[in-house]
């Protein structure tokens, strides 16, 4: 009789009931589906930003002052290459881009590649002289000699491009991802060093030349080493990470954090970083 008493319990019982305890005897439990929103396929959009450029100029004039001092003997036993150099300018700038790209999504993990062209007004320039005096032999004579150093330099980045790797993981309507890549830019620069000396005959100088008769001849020489590029692209890089967020299956909102190392023309150093905000449409 108890295994009649079994199945009358069991036939009685709810549909729903018996599943639920049949499941539980098996061990299994519910399981859902993910929800993201599907990211694949072609994609454009536009951002506007806020860049922090940084123009690292302790490079320039190395090199110039090195082959100056090697022009003359009334460089003998001046520390030229001692004299302080330019340093680092910070500045900041609006930005203008446009971007397209394409995305490849296996479940959540969403890979692709974007292409970006920037419209910025990044320019920075600097410059400094240095003076000093120092006793200098010549011809049997000890002249009183003020060298000058002037050193000058600018640089102006007009537009630039990146070809970006994105990775990302979608979250429901969220896309966060990061990215790196390669960056080509159009640069003008400018540097410029000139080094001078004058030297007299202790106790005058060049500004109250000696009486008559005149002492011995006033020494001293004028060198300026230059280079200019105008418009010349250069490659770097670019890296960040970005987060963005589907309004609708076709529209999404875009925030980003950039940094780009442009190249170096005439050994200044020249890099950004941009916070930028934008929006994009999904084909």
């Amino acid at each position: 009789m108890r295994w009649v008493i079994c199945a009358l319990v069991v036939l009685l019982a709810p549909a729903g009931a018996r599943a639920g305890d049949f499941d539980v005897l098996r061990g299994a439990q519910p399981v859902g589906y993910a929800s993201y929103t599907r990211w694949s396929g072609f994609y454009g959009g536009g951002m506007i930003g806020q860049e922090f450029d940084a123009a690292d100029f302790r490079n320039v004039g190395a090199s110039e002052i090195t082959t100056i001092a090697g022009l003359s003997a009334g460089f003998d036993g001046v520390p030229l290459s001692n004299f302080p150099r330019l340093t680092s300018v910070n500045t900041e700038s609006p930005s203008y881009s446009a971007f397209i790209g394409y995305n490849y999504q296996f479940e959540a993990a969403v890979v692709g590649f974007e292409l970006t062209f920037t419209k910025t007004s990044f320019s920075s320039s600097i410059n400094d002289m240095e003076s000093h005096n120092y006793f200098q032999t010549a011809n049997s004579v000890v002249y009183d000699a003020t060298y000058n150093v002037n050193t000058s330099a600018s640089a102006k980045v007009m537009d630039y491009g990146t070809v970006r790797g994105r990775f990302g993981w979608a979250f429901g309507s969220l896309l966060p991802y990061a990215f790196g890549g390669v960056s080509i830019s159009q640069i003008d620069a400018m540097k410029s060093v000139n080094v001078n000396f004058c030297g007299v005959v202790t106790p005058f100088f060049c500004s109250n030349p000696p009486p008559s008769p005149p002492a011995p001849a006033a020494i001293g020489a004028n060198w300026t080493l230059s280079d200019q590029v105008n418009g010349k692209w250069y490659l770097g890089y670019v890296a960040g990470l970005g987060l963005d967020y589907a309004l609708t299956q076709n529209l999404f909102l875009r925030g980003e954090f950039q940094y780009i190392q442009f190249g170096a023309p005439d050994n200044i150093r020249l890099s950004a970083s941009s916070v930028r905000i934008g929006a994009g449409v999904k084909f």
